[in-house]
């Protein structure tokens, strides 16, 4: 970490880096719907679905359907949201984090399968906030959704670090916004990936794991961060 810009504010990604659903998500079903490409369906709803909150836009489906091509009248209106699962370790993960800097959740998830789980009592008392996608009005990799998470907790975008186990969403989101980004991945780069590192050397970090994410932030959050705590009240 860059000696400039200690890191005081930790945002993690939920899901596959802290747990996993428990069945499928409209966005997996919407993406089956859909004529265009898995991987560019996925990342359109990733972009919409995950930004848009129904509750204050009525159309938020017909919009959905419309950069899926996807027919308005097949969006699943019986869907179901899954449950949210945490896998073992998760809490105690968070908690440690939070001994050391502010934590909070940068998740890209709809508004329609967050409304099973609430995310933010599962982790209590350890985090400073959670901030889905859906109401933060913008989904990684859009810089906007670090940097608005920064701006609410009074920091710079350079002061954060994001955790998560994406590359195109998580790393290119930080990357992005100008902030470090800890990439858990258990699998070997590609050579996409690494040309990304070698070019963000320094504001990357490769973990294999969860375990070793929380053991580099513990290792490398600075002194200073630490007495900034201590200091507040």
């Amino acid at each position: 970490m860059s000696t400039a810009a200690p890191v005081r504010l930790v945002s993690l990604d939920i899901g596959y880096t802290l747990g996993e659903p428990s069945g499928r998500t409209l966005t997996q079903r919407l993406v089956e719907l859909s004529p265009l490409p898995a991987r560019q369906a996925k990342k359109v709803a990733q972009q919409i679905l995950h930004a848009l909150d129904p509750r204050s836009d009525v159309t938020a489906p017909q919009t959905v359907c419309a950069a899926l091509e996807i027919a308005p009248s097949a969006f699943p209106q019986d869907h179901c949201p899954p449950s949210f699962v945490l896998w073992p370790g998760a809490v105690e993960a968070v908690a440690r984090i939070a001994r050391v800097v502010p934590v909070v959740t940068l998740s890209n998830v709809s508004y329609w399968d967050e409304q099973e789980t609430d995310v933010a009592a599962l982790l209590a008392p350890h985090l400073r906030a959670h901030h889905p996608s859906w109401q933060l009005g913008f989904a990684k990799p859009d810089p906007r959704a670090v940097e608005t998470v920064a701006r609410l907790h009074g920091r710079d975008p350079v002061e954060v670090l994001h955790v998560g186990d994406s590359l195109d969403y998580d790393v290119r989101g930080a990357i992005a916004a100008g902030a470090h980004a800890l990439w858990i991945t258990s699998r070997p780069p590609s050579s996409e990936a690494l040309r990304l590192l070698v070019a963000y050397r320094g504001r990357v970090t490769v973990v294999p794991d969860l375990t070793r994410a929380v053991e580099h932030i513990e290792q490398t959050v600075l002194p200073s961060t630490q007495m900034i705590r201590s200091s507040t009240p």
